[in-house]
Order: C-alpha cells, then sequence, then structure tokens
C-alpha cells in the first residue's frame, strides 16, 4: 500500500528508503528524507507532490541524505526540496520524461526544484533582445530563499536541435521568467553532462556561469542565442530621413528610419533602416554605416581601408562600395593573404591584378604592372595552385606576392637587398560587395585551405570558429610575413612558418615580438588558414550573423576564468608566444577549438605546451577549471645555436586577482623561478626537450623523483661551451680525457656562462666551481 502525507506537516526519514509502492505528499506535507537514501523502486511505484499551489508538498533531502534508482518510469512527479550548500541532483520528472536539474545553493536554507513537461509558452512569449528560440516542451520551476547555480538538462524529446541555427551547443542558453519576457541566465554547456554522458543535441546540460538570483525567476527553460546573438532585425518606421548636402531633414536619422542621400556624404558614422543612395557616401577609418535593410540607387559607398558596412537583413539589397584597404609595410616577396569583398570574383581578381587598382603606396597607375605577383589557392587536391579568374569561390581566400623586380623597391638581387624596405600596398576593390549567406565549399582533400570574409566589415573569428563544423580544425592561422624571404630563388625554406598567429576559443597567440596577438576579428578583404581534417566534398554557410560593427567584441569569454601567455626569445632571432587558458567546458585532452597546434615548419624555435600522452606541441592549450596543484609541461624546440629566456607576457582574469603565483619549474636544475620577478634565462642543448620545464603555481610537493636533478649543467655546440648552475660559477676549468687543462674560464660570477671553445673533436670534462665552494663535474663532447 502507498503513504500519504497529506495530513501530517511532515514525516522524517532517518534511515534508508526504499519506496516500491506509491508515496503522495499534499498541499503543505513535506516528506523530510534527513540521512541515508532514498531508491526509487520500480514500476508501478510512484513518488508525487502536489505542483499546482503555492504550498505545495515536497520530497526534501537532508545534507547528508542522497537517492537512488530515479529513471523515466519513477522519479519525483513534483517538487524535490535540497537543504544542502553543495551541489545537487533533484530526481524530478513529468510524464514518463525523467528531467533532472541541479541546483548549487549559496546557503542550505532549502531550495525547490520541480518539472513540467509543459511548453514555457505558455506561462509568456516574449523574448528578450539577442534570443531566438524557447524551449517547445519543457520548463523548470527553481525558488528558494537562496541564491543558486542551475543545470537543466535535455534528452532526445527536448528538442534542442530544432532550436540551433548550427550544430554547435554554443548557442544554447538558460532562459528565466521574469513574468514579463523569457531572459538570458549566462550559461554554458557542460561537455560532460551532470548525468555522465558527453552532451550533444540529444542529450546533455548546461549549467549557468553565477549564481542565479531565484525571487526573480517564475521559471527556467532551455533557449537559443542563434549565432551568438545576431544583431537584432528591425521595422522600419516610415519616417524618412534626407541628407541635403550639409545636414539632415528633418532630423539624423536612427537604425529604423529610412533615409535618402540626395548630396554626397562625409559627416561620419550613421544608422539608418535603408538607404537610397542619389549620392556617394564617403566613409573614413574607423566609421560605421549600419543598416537594417538594404541599399538603393545610383550612388555607391566610398570606403577607408577600416571603415565598415554593415547589413542586417540577409535578403536586403548589397551596395556598391569603392574601397581602398591598406596593407601593412611588405618587402620584396612578402605576401600576403586576401579575399574578394565583391561578389563577383573575377572582377575582384582582374582589379588585384592591375596597375590601376593595386599599388605601392597607394601611387594607382604609376608603375606598369600591379605591385603583386605569383597569385596561390588552394585546389580540391588540397594542392596549392595559381589563381584564375575562377578558381577561388567568395568565402575562399589566396596569397599574393609583392612583385620583386618593380619600382619604388630597389632592383636588386643581392642577398639582402630585399630585407629593409618596406611599403604598404594599396588594393581598390570596386564593385556590388556580399550581403546575406555565403555557402563556402572546402576541398575534398585533406590539407591547408585559405578561407576569408567575403562582406564589407569584420567577421567575428569566435562565431567563424562555431560554423566551420568537426570536418574542420577550430584553429584560425594568421599570416604575418614578419620574416624575410630567406633566399632569391624558389625554395621551400624561403618562408618561416613562425610567422602564423594562431587563434581559438581561447584567445591567439602573436607571431613575433612587435606582432598584434589575434584580437577575435578576421578583416574585410583578409583571408586565413584551416586545416580540414576529413577527406569528403563539405560546405559550411557563412552569415550576417558573423560580421560586427566594430574590431572587437567577444575577444575573449566570460565563462574562461584566467590565462597568461610566456614569451620565449632567443639570442639569435627567435620568438615563440604560447597560451595557457583556464576553463570549466575544457578537459585535459584534446578540445578542438580550445586547443591548437602550431602550423609546423617553423625554422626558428619554439616554446609549446604539451597535453599529457602527447609528443606534439601546442601554442594554445585550455585546460579544466583552475587548480593551484596542476602542473603543465612544456616542449622546448631548439632550431638554431643561441641562448634564451622565457618571460611571462600577459596575464588575465583569475591570475590577476593578486592570490595566484606562476612559476616555471626547471626540473634539470631544480629551480622554481616566480615569472613575477621577471624573465629566466638559460641554455639549452637537447631538441626537442619534452622533460626540462613546467608551469606550476606552487613550489612544494611538486618535484617528481623520476626527474634527475644537477646543480650545474654543461653542453658544447658549434665551437661555443655553455653552462649553467643553480647558483653562481666562480670558474669552470675543462680537461681532456688524458687529464689536460685545455680551457678556464674565470672570474664568471653569475649562474649562465656562454664562450668560444676552439678545440679539437673530442669529450672533454667541465669542472665547474661554484660559489660555495663545491664542484660539479660534467661531460661534455665537441663536434666540431
Amino acid at each position: 500500500m502507498g503513504l500519504t502525507a497529506a495530513m501530517l506537516f511532515a514525516i522524517k526519514a532517518n534511515a534508508q528508503v526504499q519506496n516500491n509502492q506509491n508515496i503522495y505528499v499534499d498541499d503543505y506535507g513535506v516528506f523530510n528524507v534527513t540521512q541515508s537514501n532514498f531508491a526509487f523502486g520500480t514500476a508501478p511505484a510512484k513518488t508525487q507532490t502536489t505542483k499546482s499551489s503555492a504550498n505545495h508538498g515536497v520530497l526534501a533531502f537532508g545534507p547528508n541524505s542522497t537517492w537512488s534508482g530515479a529513471s523515466d518510469s519513477h522519479f519525483i512527479d513534483g517538487y524535490a526540496r535540497y537543504y544542502g550548500s553543495s551541489f545537487f541532483i533533484a530526481p524530478v520528472g513529468d510524464s514518463n520524461t525523467y528531467a533532472p536539474a541541479g541546483i548549487d545553493p549559496a546557503a542550505a536554507s532549502g531550495v525547490d526544484v520541480g518539472y513540467f513537461k509543459t511548453s514555457p509558452a505558455t506561462l509568456g512569449t516574449t523574448l528578450d533582445t539577442g534570443i531566438s528560440e524557447l524551449s517547445p516542451s519543457e520548463y523548470w520551476k527553481v525558488s528558494g530563499a537562496t541564491n543558486s547555480k542551475i543545470t537543466l538538462t535535455w534528452r532526445a524529446d527536448s528538442n534542442v536541435g530544432s532550436m540551433l541555427l548550427t550544430p554547435s551547443l554554443t548557442y544554447l542558453t538558460i532562459l528565466g521568467y521574469d513574468g514579463t519576457q523569457w531572459v538570458e541566465i549566462p550559461s554554458f554547456y557542460d561537455i560532460t553532462s551532470i548525468l555522465g554522458d558527453t552532451s550533444d543535441t540529444t542529450k546533455g546540460s548546461i549549467t549557468s556561469l553565477a549564481e542565479v538570483n531565484l525571487g526573480s525567476y517564475q521559471a527556467f527553460a532551455i533557449g537559443a542565442k542563434e549565432i551568438s546573438s545576431c544583431y537584432p532585425a528591425v521595422t522600419s518606421s516610415g519616417n524618412t530621413k534626407t541628407w541635403n548636402g550639409s545636414s539632415w531633414s528633418p532630423g539624423a536619422p536612427t537604425l529604423a528610419d529610412p533615409v535618402i542621400i540626395s548630396q554626397p556624404y562625409n559627416a561620419g558614422s550613421f544608422s539608418c533602416y535603408s538607404a537610397q543612395l542619389n549620392a556617394d557616401v564617403t566613409l573614413a577609418d574607423g566609421q560605421v554605416l549600419d543598416v537594417a535593410d538594404g541599399f538603393s540607387g545610383t550612388g555607391k559607398i566610398i570606403m577607408s581601408s577600416e571603415a565598415s558596412v554593415m547589413q542586417r537583413n540577409a535578403s536586403g539589397t548589397a551596395p556598391k562600395i569603392a574601397l581602398t584597404k591598406v596593407t601593412n609595410p611588405m618587402r620584396r616577396f612578402d605576401y600576403t593573404f586576401l579575399s574578394s569583398p565583391l561578389n563577383s570574383f573575377s572582377t575582384f581578381y582582374s582589379q588585384v591584378t592591375s596597375a590601376a587598382n593595386t599599388a605601392v603606396n597607394g601611387q594607382f597607375g604609376t608603375y606598369p604592372n600591379s605591385a603583386f605577383y605569383n597569385y596561390f589557392t588552394d585546389n580540391d587536391s588540397g594542392a596549392s595552385v595559381n589563381v584564375t579568374a575562377s578558381n577561388v569561390a567568395v568565402g575562399r581566400g589566396f596569397a599574393a606576392t609583392v612583385d620583386a623586380l618593380q619600382a619604388p623597391y630597389t632592383i636588386s638581387s643581392a642577398a639582402g637587398s630585399w630585407f629593409t624596405e618596406k611599403y604598404p600596398i594599396h588594393i581598390k576593390a570596386e564593385g556590388t560587395t556580399n550581403n546575406g549567406d555565403i555557402t563556402v565549399p572546402m576541398p575534398t582533400a585533406v590539407g591547408w585551405v585559405r578561407v576569408g570574409n567575403p562582406y564589407p566589415s569584420p567577421i567575428n573569428a569566435n562565431k567563424l570558429l562555431d560554423v566551420l563544423g568537426d570536418d574542420i580544425r577550430k584553429t584560425i592561422y594568421y599570416w604575418s610575413f614578419n620574416t624575410p624571404r630567406q633566399t632569391w630563388g624558389s625554395s621551400a625554406t624561403n618562408y618561416n612558418s613562425a610567422d602564423y598567429a594562431t587563434f581559438n576559443y581561447s584567445g591567439g597567440v602573436a607571431a613575433c615580438p612587435t606582432c598584434q596577438q589575434p584580437n577575435g576579428m578576421i578583416a574585410t578583404m583578409q583571408s586565413v588558414y584551416l586545416r580540414k581534417l576529413n577527406p569528403s566534398p563539405i560546405t559550411f554557410t557563412m552569415t550576417n550573423c558573423l560580421r560586427d560593427l566594430t574590431g572587437n567584441d567577444i575577444f575573449f569569454r566570460t565563462q574562461q576564468p584566467g590565462r597568461f601567455r610566456l614569451n620565449l626569445n632567443g639570442s639569435s632571432g627567435s620568438f615563440s608566444q604560447v597560451l595557457i587558458a583556464y576553463n570549466d567546458i575544457a578537459t585535459t585532452g584534446y578540445d578542438n577549438g580550445y586547443d591548437s597546434v602550431r602550423m609546423g615548419g617553423a625554422i626558428t624555435s619554439e616554446l609549446n605546451s604539451l597535453i599529457e600522452g602527447q609528443t606534439s606541441g601546442y601554442a594554445i592549450q585550455t585546460r579544466p577549471a583552475f587548480e593551484d596543484t596542476d602542473a603543465v609541461p612544456l616542449q622546448l624546440i631548439k632550431r638554431q645555436e643561441e641562448t634564451f629566456t622565457i618571460a611571462l607576457a600577459t596575464k588575465e582574469g583569475i591570475f590577476n586577482s593578486g592570490g595566484i603565483s606562476i612559476y616555471l619549474h626547471d626540473k634539470h636544475l631544480g629551480l622554481f623561478h616566480d615569472f613575477a620577478t621577471g624573465s629566466y634565462s638559460f641554455v639549452q642543448s637537447a631538441t626537442p626537450d619534452n622533460e626540462r620545464f613546467e608551469v606550476v603555481y606552487r613550489t612544494s610537493a611538486l618535484t617528481n623523483p623520476d626527474v634527475a636533478q644537477n646543480p650545474a649543467l654543461a653542453f658544447i655546440n658549434d665551437q661555443v661551451f655553455n653552462a649553467q648552475s643553480k647558483q653562481n660559477m666562480a670558474q669552470v676549468s675543462i680537461f681532456d680525457l688524458t687529464g689536460r687543462l685545455v680551457e678556464t674560464y674565470s672570474n664568471i660570477n653569475n649562474t649562465m656562462l656562454t664562450a668560444p671553445f676552439i678545440h679539437a673533436q673530442s669529450v672533454y670534462i667541465a669542472k665547474i666551481l661554484l660559489e660555495d665552494g663545491s664542484i660539479v663535474n660534467q661531460k661534455v663532447i665537441n663536434n666540431k
């Protein structure tokens, strides 16, 4: 027989409860499991409470109680209450659907959770700005006198996939109903759901990023934000504003107002619903024209290099533009990655290859040829091929090389003659631009492919990563042309792959000390490298949702608690930057979009981080929630003879709190270097070295007993003797195998020594005298 808690105010259970019958808790009733476990028995057993009244019954759990056995056939059909202040999964459901929700209360004052397999639209249909979809079938009520984090779950019949414009779960969010509208609760999906499965469109969970004020919301549901909150559509006001050459009549337009440009306009940024261009609009660097719908008329938009034209309606007519893009100063043989901002690639290509449209310093028509030659793109088999007027789809990219035999550059093939002269290249693109959806075909083969921005406004790199799909590595590589071409003749080693900056969801790393870190945007007319992973014919679609008004809006996502960058500098010119980030949604393994290997093929030394169990080095690595016991292994690849420094370049989030120190652990010397005191200098022999360095956040209880520690190390390379020690060295004496003294370095008074060693090829013994009087013997080999 069943148990009814209808007349009793509370029933307390201090021992384990096995419910194989029916429990029903009426209004004002409380079935209180204060200790031990509540076990849900097999059907037809039921556990129910009232749900419709503000004084609903509850099955309450104390902070030390647990439950087991909940499933689609038996759950709490009603309300669960939790009196703890730690994470708790409420085993609730409705109508043969088990739909648990997680809570993490700030205080142990009691939080109630109930699930309703009913459309949340019955409560309200108004969605806040930036929200595109509301679950069609379910919601939860979570209430209490304390704040709490919230986790909601979904299953196949939740149909979250139908709410998404792309397969990416990034656009899911928790919504709260405030009595008027459904508003976004900042949240992010759990890679591993609270029920242990990997989240996908058929099952998973999503958790709020912070505690929620439960008193502010009547209910919670899962919704979608479209593509990272597209700029919202606008309805026309019908109030037309006209530019007469000196002012707006009858007043300045808003985004809802249609405008007519009756005379040339050059008065700065403006917004409008639609634009009838009876005359030209001129935009300077940094100025923006934001149009909700489309364009008409015979005029065009004259755009400076960093101006932007934004359209929101994908069906709106695109304008004619005359955009003059200016590159960073370029040397002869430097190449840049381009993409057509015009809807006709053949038109754009004819302009890039024309002296009238592409010229050094903007001196159009001064020189006989375009400033560029040697144009390359990627064919279907992944090979680099010459560009033609018809083999680059809009949305794809190509490389263009600066002509080495044209003024104003010095015409010389002498070694190094092209290293120092730098001039900006001006590229004038004239024609109808792109708007709305653009389907971008990818090569069938596995390999590198250039993808570009087809719009007259920046696109958001994070949003591009979202639409790529799993067949493409979610890492963007920006070419910087930092290192000059090595030889006049054609060679595979002419360019340095270290000149690619790297970007993913966790941020970007720069290609050189003075190079810009990727800022999360891809500029108009710019293309980047992507890596296709699987051999299959695929496409992806760019939309206006990728477009942005300004250069940066979600460079560093708020759910990431912290990140920092380390710079490696070599005495022979090497530079390498590595980014280490912490994010609750990451794992210690490889996470596509959060961990990024380098391009490969570099000719300079590099620093990488390592993922446990792998030997490939990562320019960007994102690790799970931060713990100060974490240790991040580093990899050093030495490609030329030089001494090194490693320094902390930037730090953000929790690493700016003042309570966390970042140390470089030199396991070979047993040293912990606090980056707050400056950079760490060292010499290095073996390469690649995956064992010597790691980043840690404590200096105690971290030493690996399997790693041999020495008070000093030494080696000879290219007739240069190198030594490093934990304490200052006083003198180094080097003997051959007969015991004859062949070299002495005195008055060192430093922890590092680099000095010439011009002696025969042989094995030698270096006796290193430290300042405390101790002597360290090291065997060294001179191979030259």
